[in-house]
Formats: structure tokens, C-alpha cells, sequence
């Protein structure tokens, strides 16, 4: 082999390793997001990694029907939701909630598509204001969001549809997050403090 051809591969080989280098030094920001997004707690991961996939626990996809709601927020042609019961466990915020139909006609509930067919709340949101971060769903081991995630075709007037979503848990001096369910509106609801 030619040596100049030799020294060129080596040159290039040697550039190739300092640009992956180069981008890994640059990368060690990637566990921060400017939006204030965190990523789940080993806690809260341990529990959405274990989670079965496509049954979640039935008591947080029940409606609570003996509870006033702690907090309503409106949403588009009649929606309102309906934010029964919060409970912090083990590294998790759970929260009980229902779509009421309020209105005269029948409501498919378009905008909760998550880019399929199935209408889901995988977009919802957590917002601890006190600490500028934002938590988003979380996801069981197969990528499927710990939420309502098949709210059926559509929600018939009077008719309330139970929804549910987890996520994790701020600190524990945390009293209340802002919460956005669907395309409902963002509503602040209050959270038990240890």
C-alpha cells in the first residue's frame, strides 16, 4: 500500500475519533432540558418499568363517584374536566379525573390523538412551578403511557369518561402543579404534603 494513502486513512481515522469525542464532550448537558422537562426518578421509573403494559391498575381507572371535584377546567364544544383525587406513592403522582360532557351533542375527542388512531392523555403535564419543571406522563416498559389511553369513540352528553394519568412525584414541599389533561386547559390543582 501506498504510504501517502497509508497516512491519509490514518489522518482520517484520527479525525473520525475526535469528532465523536468532541460531540460527547458537548453532550454532557443532554440530562437538562431549556424547557425545565425532567426525566422520571429511579423511583418513579422502577414503577413504569414494571408496569404491565396494557393493563394498568384498575382502582386508577375507575371514576371516584362518591368525590366532588377538587378542581374543573374547560375544555373545547361543552368538555369540562373534572379532577376528583390526587394520591403520591412511591415516587408517583397519580390523578383521578373525568371528561364530562356538558354540551348537546355527541364529543369524539379529536385533538387527543397522539399521531394514531388512539386517543390518549400521553401528552398531559405536571408543571411545578416552584422548581421550573415540567413532568410529563410516564411510560410502562413497552413505551405506553401510564394513562387513559383508549377513550372511545366519542363521549355522549351528560355522560362523564373516566380518565386517569400518573407521573412523577415532585418534592415533597410541593403543594400544587398546574395540570393540563388532553386539550383540556392548564388548571392548578393542590397536592398533599407529607
Amino acid at each position: 500500500m501506498n504510504p501517502h494513502r497509508r497516512a491519509t486513512e490514518a489522518l482520517g481515522i484520527a479525525l473520525s475519533a475526535a469528532a465523536v469525542l468532541s460531540l460527547g464532550a458537548c453532550s454532557s448537558d443532554a440530562g437538562k432540558d431549556p424547557a425545565g422537562v425532567t426525566k422520571a426518578s429511579p423511583a418513579a421509573q422502577e414503577t413504569a418499568r414494571t408496569a404491565p403494559a396494557a393493563s394498568p391498575d384498575t382502582e386508577a381507572t375507575a371514576l371516584p363517584t362518591d368525590q366532588k371535584p377538587i378542581a374543573r377546567t374547560p375544555g373545547d364544544k361543552g368538555i369540562v374536566g373534572e379532577v376528583y383525587k390526587v394520591q403520591r406513592k412511591d415516587g408517583v403522582l397519580t390523578v383521578w379525573a373525568g371528561a364530562k360532557n356538558t354540551g348537546s351533542e355527541s364529543y369524539a375527542a379529536y385533538n387527543w390523538r397522539n399521531g394514531t388512531d388512539v386517543y390518549t392523555l400521553a401528552g398531559s403535564s405536571a408543571v411545578d412551578k416552584k422548581n421550573s419543571k415540567r413532568y410529563m406522563a410516564l411510560l410502562d416498559s413497552s413505551g405506553r403511557c401510564l394513562c387513559s389511553e383508549k377513550l372511545g369513540d366519542s363521549i355522549e352528553p351528560g355522560e362523564t369518561r373516566p380518565l386517569y394519568v400518573q407521573f412523577q412525584d415532585p418534592p415533597q414541599n410541593v403543594d400544587e402543579v398546574d395540570l393540563q389533561l388532553g386539550n383540556l386547559q392548564v388548571v392548578s390543582i393542590p397536592l398533599p404534603v407529607s
